[in-house]
């Protein structure tokens, strides 16, 4: 072989491409390994403790600052039956019916009263309140209610009245009851006189009531 075809060996020579030798080839990694978790055991402690710190200061400025919410706030008011009385207001005109009341209902509380509903326990009489319900009572105010009374059975209507009661429920922001009131001595004998006069065939009869007790308790 010549010198012209022997390959160049001085510092300016030329050498061919390099290539990788068996076994040479190195494995190119993606930049975050699935099999490789992002935070390790210590860090996600550390992280743990961190969230839970800050829940717990969280935690407790709430609970400083609820006293004094609820020193502001204003104290729930009375239930309907502490709050309400009702007063007899002698006979009102009717049509209709065989009788008729003014019902007085005053709201002592600082909190308006819905009256729902008036009714009553004796099975011969069917109750009508004029206007509409429910009616708001304002607080510290009064209302004037026209209750209407119809016989409608002589024979299951009381012979004598002697403690008539009418049942009233109530409503406002803190409960809804029913309370019974005993009207007094003078609405025991209209009503009375109303049932005689509406079933003057029957055994029914007016006397004078006893003296009526307090109201009763709440049904």
């Amino acid at each position: 072989m010549s010198g012209d075809d022997e390959l160049p060996s001085s510092a300016g020579g030329f050498l061919g491409p390099v290539e990788a030798g068996e076994g040479t080839w190195t494995p190119l990694r993606p930049i975050h390994d699935p099999e490789q978790p992002l935070l390790s055991g210590r860090q996600k402690l550390v992280l743990v403790s961190v969230l839970l710190l800050i829940a717990a200061a969280l935690t407790a400025r709430h609970a400083a600052h609820r006293p004094a919410q609820d020193a502001n706030s204003p104290p729930p008011p009375p239930y309907p039956s502490q709050a309400m009385r009702f007063g007899y207001g002698g006979p009102a005109p009717f049509g209709q019916e065989d009788f008729a009341l003014k019902l007085t209902a005053h709201n002592g509380s600082a909190a308006p009263v819905d009256v729902l509903g008036v009714s009553q326990g004796y099975r011969g009489l069917s109750v009508v309140v004029s206007g509409w319900l429910p009616q708001t009572v304002p607080a510290g105010a009064s209302v004037e209610l026209r209750v209407g009374l119809k016989v409608t059975d002589c024979s299951a209507a009381p012979a004598d009245a002697g403690l008539p009661f009418l049942d009233v429920t109530l409503r406002n922001t803190r409960a809804m009851e029913t309370v019974s009131q005993i009207l007094g001595d003078s609405y025991a004998r209209d009503l009375s006189l109303a049932i005689h006069s509406a079933c003057p065939g029957s055994d029914n009869r007016t006397r004078t009531p006893t003296a009526s007790p307090a109201d009763t308790s709440v049904r």
